[in-house]
């Protein structure tokens, strides 16, 4: 979603738990902002040292066996034991006053936490977890033989992926090799008409309970043009980057599609390319770096391409391009907020909150701190006293603490996230937009009569799929926007693919939308019945921790997940390891294995996934200060060692194996009784694999 800022004070929400916490085989924390989270394994009297910064949080504990008697407290206090919930989840709030480092011991003889302020700063800022303990099926080397009847007769022919070895059902058994190098995993599916499959597959129907989706943040993939300077006056802090454009653009991505087609993705999700706001916010706590609007997340003009990102023809040449290769486009959606005020942005519009330049520069793009001043004190040149910021977004269209401005209130729909402006999206008042708006260069934004904000917001969104044949959205912040907004963009969006389409005489799927509703797990809820076709389950990225360490751990989740598939007809989870708003998975253990075994549990998982542009060569988090989230964003790696490269060709014979069976995603999932062994099938119609794990 979107990143933290000191623009204003953070407003804590309490986030969706897991529908059952009982499928966690170990005791987790995890502590969550409004708009991020980590979670940390939790051993028995070993403390987890965190760094906190000054801020607003949620504690969740999940996966606490057995029975208790615990009450919760009314609030949490320094080195006093807090009792934990058992068969259920903990969860409590958190205010840190002080930034600093924080310790966490969980006791289960007693069942609780004891929470205490460490006295002095940790050395490592990089936190490796220990591998997970876990009972396991032993691998040996050798022939296994593998039931199969339940999934294929005999006589069938069988490949198996990794080794391309084929082998012929016989007594309902066949003969495999197993290997060490691929986790232990067999992936066994019939010999099929390589000439007919070749033929249809860039056209084939996609099942979307089998997507596997690529989600590149724009900025931070592929710089097509390694030369040019970024617009708006945006600069380089000459340092560590941490928060300025690195040069991404739509033209990278469309010059790497032939890369992201092999790991057997057939949907891209695209960060928010509209135009984000020119300046600055002071990054981190402290100020300590320059935070540009390079995620996408802070819009200004929502018709826009973002000139970092490139322009409408280089959009036009990705989404072509990306459907001759079979491949989806999805957008990001913001709806619940636009970026916040800078000092660029407000000299660009001529608003008059700031004062004229007394000296060179005469650009406030040009403003750095000087010494005794950090990136936050930007705010001293600004009057956030003046009536004139009515000449802003107005308060006809937003709450924010301004003058004039309606206060953010303590709602969902109504807060203010990361002390953004909140669209009042549910305002039935007929308004104009800013004039600021209308003049901005080269903006699409005009006047309509009788139009309310919501009104602007999906005509805006929505004129994207009717220009460019955009596939569908990914949906931003979908609990902070009334479920009737999303409901009228998903029917609009659709009915203005089908004007796309009609234009272009083609045809095509149903538009498509995803959600992102903070916190959700792998179960249907009623946001579901809002237009939307899958949410992001924020359930999956704990469980592959044990998952990574031996894939039969995955066995209780993945029955439930195909099971909550298979109850209703409209439910899809969006599972991921790695999301720009928790952690890299990579970041957990450092450890290349993990990362393959990570791959097995993830892309073999029912329902849709979604691969974070790097997972699949072990992208590592890159400088972050003191705002970690940050550190996931660093930049995709092009150049591979030799580990990257044994991930990466692993990652491709999995994602494939995924793409050219439906099933994987959509089937029925059945376990087959082996020995040593776990063994389960997929079955949708006529599409079957079985898959094998002989152990680590």
């Amino acid at each position: 979603m979107k990143h933290k800022t000191l623009f204003t004070a953070l407003l804590i929400a309490t986030p969706s738990i897991f529908a059952s916490s009982a499928l966690f085989a170990t005791p987790y924390l995890t502590i969550s902002t409004t708009t991020t989270s980590r979670d940390y394994p939790l051993e028995n009297d070993n403390a987890v040292v965190i760094p906190l910064t000054k801020d607003k949080y949620q504690l969740s504990i999940s996966g606490i066996e057995g029975r208790c008697d615990n009450q919760l407290p009314s609030k949490i206090k320094f080195n006093t034991p807090i009792p934990l919930l058992c068969g259920e989840t903990t969860q409590l709030p958190l205010t840190i006053r002080f930034t600093g480092d924080y310790s966490f011991s969980y006791h289960e003889d007693n069942q609780t936490l004891v929470f205490k302020r460490q006295p002095k700063k940790v050395t490592q800022t990089a936190f490796k977890r220990p591998l997970p303990k876990v009972q396991c099926e032993a691998f040996s080397e050798g022939p296994k033989d593998l039931n199969v009847a339940s999934a294929f007769a005999d006589g069938t022919l069988l490949r198996e992926a990794f080794s391309g070895e084929e082998i012929r059902v016989n007594n309902g058994k066949v003969t495999v090799t197993p290997s060490q190098r691929n986790g232990g995993l067999i992936l066994l599916e019939p010999v099929v008409n390589e000439t007919k499959t070749s033929n249809t597959s860039s056209h084939k129907t996609l099942n979307y309970r089998n997507a596997n989706i690529y989600f590149v943040m724009v900025d931070r993939f592929n710089n097509s043009k390694r030369s040019k300077t970024q617009p708006y006056s945006r600069h380089k802090d000459n340092k560590q980057e941490i928060g300025t454009f690195h040069g991404g653009d739509l033209n990278g991505v469309t010059e790497k599609l032939d890369y992201i087609k092999s790991l057997g993705t057939n949907v891209i999700w695209l960060s928010p390319i509209v135009e984000q706001v020119h300046g600055f916010v002071g990054g981190g706590d402290s100020g300590s770096f320059p935070f540009y609007a390079y995620h996408g997340y802070w819009a200004r003009d929502f018709t826009k391409v973002d000139e970092s990102f490139g322009n409408e023809e280089d959009l036009k040449r990705l989404v072509s391009e990306a459907h001759k290769r079979g491949i989806k486009v999805l957008l990001d959606a913001v709806i619940n907020h636009p970026g916040y005020a800078t000092l660029a942005d407000a000299q660009f519009d001529a608003l008059d909150v700031i004062p004229a330049p007394e000296s060179l520069p005469t650009q406030w793009a040009d403003w750095a701190p000087e010494a005794g001043e950090n990136w936050h004190s930007f705010h001293s040149n600004i009057n956030y006293q003046s009536s004139n910021w009515k000449d802003w977004w107005g308060a006809d269209w937003v709450r924010t603490g301004l003058p004039g401005y309606d206060q953010p209130g303590s709602s969902d729909t109504t807060l203010s996230l990361a002390g953004l402006p909140d669209f009042k999206t549910e305002s039935t008042k007929h308004v104009q937009p800013p004039q600021w708006l209308m003049n901005n260069p080269g903006t699409r934004v005009a006047p309509r009569d009788n139009y309310t904000v919501t009104d602007y917001l999906i005509e805006w969104q929505t004129d994207w799929v009717k220009r460019f044949g955009i596939d569908g959205y990914r949906v931003d912040t979908v609990k902070h926007v009334e479920p009737e907004v999303w409901k009228r963009l998903k029917s609009e969006a659709a009915d203005s693919l089908e004007q796309w389409r009609l234009s272009n005489n083609i045809s095509g799927q149903p538009f498509w939308m995803m959600g992102e509703v903070w916190g959700h797990s792998a179960n249907r809820s009623p946001y579901f019945d809002d237009g939307f076709d899958a949410l992001i389950n924020f359930d999956m990225q704990k469980k592959l921790d044990k998952g990574a360490a031996c894939f039969s751990q995955m066995a209780d989740t993945y029955q439930h997940y195909s099971n909550s598939i298979a109850d209703s007809t409209d439910f899809n989870p969006v599972s991921y390891m790695s999301s720009h708003d928790t952690e890299l998975f990579f970041s957990r253990f450092k450890n290349y294995q993990m990362q393959k075994n990570a791959a097995n549990a993830l892309l073999l998982s029912p329902g849709a996934i979604q691969v974070y542009y790097g997972d699949e060569i072990a992208r590592d988090i890159g400088p972050f200060a003191d705002d970690f989230h940050q550190g996931t964003r660093s930049d995709m790696l092009w150049s591979l060692d030799t580990n990257k490269q044994q991930l990466l060709a692993h990652w491709k014979t999995v994602g494939q194996f995924r793409d050219r069976h439906p099933a994987i995603g959509a089937g029925a999932h059945q376990v087959i009784a082996n020995n040593d062994a776990f063994v389960f099938s997929r079955i949708l119609g006529e599409d079957k694999v079985v898959i094998g794990y002989f152990g680590r």
